[in-house]
């Protein structure tokens, strides 16, 4: 890799736009999932939706333990001519913990399935099934994952998207749209994440056989690896307190409020949502080649990638901010009449998505430079900062209330991680 990042900005480039269009199908085939279940399923199942898939996205997080960001960051380092033993056993490390962690992250979605359902949000017999329908899909889910970030560790990007933005998500959008034309609305929610997840996790395997010839039975011939669970466990509840800070909302306003409500905020996030694809897009070539300048020591050069991609990620998504904020009510109309009471949801979280996405490349570089543990309290003092937040201002502003929770939250992280990526790594 040459020294100047100026002589780099033509592969960024690249490998940022092959990740924007994969993230671009993915989005779009998400949106498109929504609008049909807001559309023809009715409010309440789309809030029964959203219930139960941001259950199973924070059970995918402790299933994958942050193993996908340990591959990556472990594989990138290595040489993939003159370490291929080791680069492959650091793999079959990762995916044989994972899918443990899987399994058991799945029984005990099963087993709280009536809690959850019924206690903690006051849901029907409808959530419960979707939960344990959706439970199943887990150990699927995070072997699909840490093998599509394996991939990434070889400064590959193809795979990775095709796997996590384009196949899962259409599969999903297929299953909607068969369940809604030729079964119930209810099947409609009930299978996606299953058959996306199962038919995902084999072609993720299959993509990364092609670079290591790793195949789906040596999963469990993975040694036990401590430095690959030590540099991990950290980020999971990282990436676990990340997700939860981007569903809390939607969790918390389940817990005060009815599937109903829920339904009516859920496009109004999907559509916020879209921005961050502008980050995890530039994200995935800088990751790696942040890890490695690190290795190297090359403080200036880090500096220059952080501000290039900075410039980058605010060039393209100022633009789409300020679209959603003004054709906001059009928007929102996409998805029904009953819809536009969000309309105001949408220009504050678009706002949220905003800074989160200026200021999420902090997070990856404290991450691939180390400082996991900085990313972890991050989270910790952000989270509760938005419970907080939701436990005061649901119960008296409703939706809007949530969304302003949001948006304190997000800017709260965008200024620590300025902070700390100047204090920490002098950049």
């Amino acid at each position: 890799m040459p020294n100047k990042i100026s002589n780099q900005s033509g592969k960024i480039a690249k490998e940022a736009t092959i990740s924007f269009i994969g993230m671009g199908i993915g989005d779009g085939a998400r949106y498109l999932f929504t609008v049909i279940l807001a559309r023809f399923a009715g409010v309440e199942i789309l809030g029964i939706y959203s219930l139960a898939s941001s259950i199973t996205r924070i059970g995918e997080l402790f299933g994958i333990a942050g193993l996908h960001s340990g591959v990556m960051r472990f594989v990138s380092r290595l040489d993939k001519e003159t370490e291929v033993e080791e680069v492959k056993q650091r793999i079959l490390s990762g995916l044989k913990l994972g899918m443990l962690f899987g399994i058991c992250i799945m029984i005990l979605q099963i087993a709280f399935a009536d809690y959850l359902a019924f206690e903690l949000f006051n849901g029907s017999l409808l959530l419960k099934t979707v939960i344990i329908i959706s439970a199943v899909s887990l150990p699927f889910a995070t072997i699909m994952a840490i093998s599509a970030f394996a991939t990434q560790g070889y400064k590959l990007l193809k795979y990775k998207i095709i796997v996590l933005n384009i196949i899962r998500p259409v599969i999903m959008l297929f299953c909607v749209l068969i369940s809604i034309s030729f079964f119930t609305k209810e099947a409609a929610i009930k299978f996606p994440l299953l058959i996306s997840a199962v038919f995902s996790s084999f072609a993720a395997v299959i993509f990364l056989g092609k670079l290591t010839n790793i195949k789906m039975s040596q999963i469990f011939s993975g040694v036990f690896d401590k430095e690959l669970l030590r540099f991990s466990y950290p980020l999971m509840f990282v990436t676990v307190l990340g997700t939860l800070m981007h569903w809390m909302d939607i969790m918390m306003l389940g817990y005060f409020t009815d599937t109903t409500t829920v339904g009516l905020y859920h496009p109004a996030a999907r559509t916020a949502g879209l921005l961050r694809t502008v980050l995890l897009a530039f994200m995935g070539i800088f990751a790696p080649m942040m890890s490695e300048l690190h290795r190297r020591g090359d403080i200036g050069e880090m500096g220059k990638l952080y501000k290039l991609i900075v410039r980058w990620i605010l060039s393209v998504s100022l633009p789409l901010a300020i679209i959603l904020i003004l054709y906001s009510k059009k928007i929102m109309l996409l998805f029904g009449v009953n819809y536009l009471s969000a309309s105001n949801v949408l220009i504050v979280l678009t706002a949220a998505a905003f800074l989160q996405t200026i200021f999420g490349g902090g997070g990856h570089t404290l991450t691939m430079t180390g400082f996991t543990k900085v990313n972890l309290v991050n989270s910790i003092v952000v989270i509760i900062i938005n419970i907080t937040l939701n436990i005061l201002w649901i119960p008296h502003y409703g939706i809007i209330g949530a969304a302003y929770a949001t948006f304190v939250s997000m800017a709260s992280l965008g200024l620590l991680r300025i902070v700390e990526v100047n204090y920490y790594i002098k950049i």
